[in-house]
């Protein structure tokens, strides 16, 4: 199975711009793979939560370039919240995934027939 896997670190971004240029950065890596033949894993369970106006409008826009492309997206998280607000950008961006808090669950996702 070829799998890419991006894992949210526990350290807040000092500053939008830095949010910026760090997925600016990750779409960029990312770009250079033929996503359509692979899965990802977006690992969000140390990410510290965060819901303002601004983080949302750049999550928003930055979504499509992290995600977007993949055969199939995985996202885990720690927290029914987490799984709450990643099920809520789904529904607004089209963007299939299963989102869970168990990584088995995933590769069982991955495993079934497209």
């Amino acid at each position: 199975m070829r799998l890419v896997r991006t894992v949210r670190s526990d350290k807040p971004f000092a500053s939008m711009s830095e949010f910026d240029r760090v997925f600016m950065e990750l779409g960029e890596a990312l770009d250079r793979l033929d996503r359509a033949r692979y899965v990802i894993i977006a690992d969000m369970r140390a990410a510290p939560g965060r819901n303002d106006p601004e983080f949302e409008a750049g999550i928003l826009r930055m979504r499509p370039r992290w995600l977007g492309g993949f055969r199939k997206v995985g996202v885990l998280v720690q927290t029914t919240v987490g799984m709450m607000q990643i099920q809520r950008y789904a529904r607004h961006d089209g963007i299939k995934r299963l989102v869970t808090t168990d990584e088995e669950e995933i590769h069982r996702y991955f495993s079934q027939a497209d």
